[in-house]
């Protein structure tokens, strides 16, 4: 930064001083110049367009105007002084701190006249060392910025007007301009690309606390060393007393209004319950009607008190959802959850959590998105009793062949028992029925309509086991053997079983039914980390082809002849509402491998 002997004559160079503008061509005639300049010469526009600038330039200076002129269009200019001679003879010593090439053969130089031709080395010195910039002569706010918003250098005086310093600005985007005004910097970008030279303009920006301020700008385009314009300089005057900003005011205020009119009507009107909640106050900023309707509580009761939406949620999904609230994570979440209405009646939401992210990394609010999934749960339950439906209708078949078996063995035994005197094959047929009686019961525990979720901490092995059970039958009619190898130690899950056995039977018929000419199936488990068990179904069949590997899940998608793809789309979200997942692997002509992973319960 400058001392104050150089402020002090700086500012004693530079009071009311008048800005020349002129354009050269490679060889030094004018293209242009501003009125100042014109004022200058005391001569008209017209006749001095065309002329040499070496015309008006005093005759010790033309060398090295000419060589500064030259060392510019290669690049790395160095601020230079000259003396413009007039028509009098007079001449006016200036420095030139400006000097861009904006084509091959155009050059535009900007120059401040020196009012004490004895300090004007001082400044000039400056200049070259580059411990000022042109930012610094003038006592507008300015700021020199590239076209994707970072800023290169800010002075003083804006520091002043909107609180932010070079320091912390410089190499950053810029803050100062609104949303909702962003426009008008696109606006600025392409009018200076388009050969504007000078932009004035009344607009507002932010300060640094927030405020919208009323500005007139004054933006010139920023040229590389190319002359290329690269970027803005933008000086801005504060113009919040005066009666034209006045007006300027209320014509953005109505804007905003009329902003914020369309967003209330839209967010008032979706099927979407919005809510915006500040942590750091821990209150809630913003929540519409349509939140008040999935809740049941009024509106203006959750904005005085944000601990009510939780309120209506069913007694076993509160722990979850309060938890769910007050974890401070970075990235969306999503959770389901109950709600009971005054007249009893459950109502199934999800609600998708957003957090806001500061400079700083800290998440400041939460934007929440709740929406009524009460059919959706509705369907989905449908669904899964569809495919348990055909899933038993499937299996009848199966059920009928193995019930038969023991039956015609128990008749013939009848009739034997009708012609002996002795009961030698009451034992045999005891056993047969208690076949009957034991796949019958299978039958019934798979058929059994369930109410709701009722989950439950049970045995995998269990589980795995009755299903194998009710399968193997069908399997050695198809000539396939099962080999099971279950992890040493029993493992527990927290889970609804029959719709895990659902699972697991519509695995098992899927790889019977890959193996038409007979095979091996392998069952196992293992646990990973002490936190998930991983059930390994491989069969030896025919394998899926990769195209349709990443189909697998879809409803109505089956390589099955009259398949509905049910089965699987089914599967995949009973795993999903387990907190699991579930992997299919394969290759053609070599088997394929389903790998389902579920959480080990709690008090395992």
């Amino acid at each position: 930064m400058m001392n104050t002997d150089v402020d002090e004559e700086l500012n004693a160079q530079t009071v009311d001083v008048i800005t020349i503008n002129f354009s050269l061509t490679k060889d030094g005639a004018i293209i242009s110049a501003n009125k100042e300049f014109c004022q200058m010469l005391r001569r008209e526009v017209g006749s001095i367009t065309d002329t040499s600038i070496l015309e008006v330039v005093h005759e010790q200076d033309r060398t090295l105007f000419m060589q500064r002129i030259t060392e510019s269009y290669e690049g790395g200019v160095i601020p230079f002084t000259f003396r413009l001679i007039r028509i009098k003879g007079d001449s006016l010593p200036f420095y030139v701190n400006l000097c861009r090439w904006v084509s091959l053969d155009e050059v535009c130089v900007q120059a401040i006249p020196i009012a004490d031709p004895s300090g004007y080395t001082a400044v000039e010195q400056l200049l070259v060392e580059k411990k000022i910039t042109v930012l610094d002569l003038t006592d507008n706010a300015a700021i020199n910025c590239n076209f994707d918003g970072t800023v290169v250098a800010v002075n003083n005086a804006y520091d002043k007007l909107f609180g932010w310093n070079n320091k912390e600005l410089k190499g950053n985007k810029s803050p100062f301009v609104p949303d909702h005004l962003m426009h008008e910097f696109i606006e600025i970008k392409n009018r200076l690309l388009g050969g504007e030279k000078v932009i004035r303009m009344n607009t507002a920006r932010m300060t640094r606390n927030g405020i919208m301020i009323p500005v007139n700008f004054s933006i010139l385009p920023d040229y590389d060393n190319k002359g290329r314009v690269q970027g803005v300089i933008a000086l801005s005057k504060n113009l919040e007393e005066t009666l034209e900003m006045k007006a300027f005011i209320e014509k953005q205020m109505e804007y905003i209004l009329q902003q914020e009119i369309l967003i209330k009507d839209i967010t008032n009107n979706v099927e979407v319950g919005i809510c915006q909640y500040d942590v750091e106050k821990k209150k809630l900023l913003y929540i519409n009607r349509r939140m008040e309707g999935l809740l049941g509580v009024p509106i203006y009761d959750l904005m005085r008190d944000s601990t009510l939406l939780v309120s209506t949620c069913h007694s076993d999904d509160k722990t979850e959802l309060i938890r769910f609230y007050d974890e401070s994570a970075r990235e969306l979440k999503i959770i389901e959850y109950r709600v009971v209405g005054k007249d009893g009646e459950v109502c199934w939401i999800r609600t998708k959590l957003t957090p806001i992210i500061n400079e700083a990394g800290k998440v400041i609010r939460f934007v929440s998105l709740s929406q009524d999934i009460s059919k959706q749960k509705l369907q989905d339950e449908l669904l899964r009793k569809w495919d348990k439906l055909n899933t038993v209708g499937q299996l009848a078949a199966s059920f009928a062949h193995q019930i038969r078996n023991p039956l015609t063995s128990i008749k013939g035994f009848i009739q034997l028992v009708a012609t002996e005197q002795e009961n030698l094959y009451g034992p045999i047929m005891q056993e047969e029925l208690h076949k009957i009686e034991s796949t019958i019961e299978d039958f019934l525990q798979l058929a059994k309509p369930s109410i709701g979720m009722e989950f439950t901490t049970t045995s995998i092995h269990t589980q795995i086991n009755r299903v194998v059970s009710l399968m193997e039958k069908e399997a050695m009619l198809q000539n396939i053997i099962f080999k099971i190898k279950l992890y040493d130690k029993d493992q527990f899950i927290y889970c609804e079983p029959k719709q895990i056995q659902q699972v697991l039977i519509n695995l098992l018929k899927n790889s019977i039914e890959a193996m038409p000419g007979g095979g091996e199936l392998r069952i196992s488990t293992m646990i990973e980390g002490n936190q998930m068990v991983k059930i390994l179904v491989v069969d030896t069949g025919i394998g899926i082809p990769p195209e349709r590997l990443s189909k697998l899940g879809e409803p109505f998608y089956s390589h099955k002849e009259k398949g509905t793809g049910l089965g699987l789309m089914v599967s995949y979200r009973i795993i999903e509402n387990h907190q699991g997942s579930i992997r299919f692997t394969s290759k053609e002509g070599y088997g394929t491998t389903v790998e389902i992973r579920l959480p080990l319960s709690v008090s395992n």
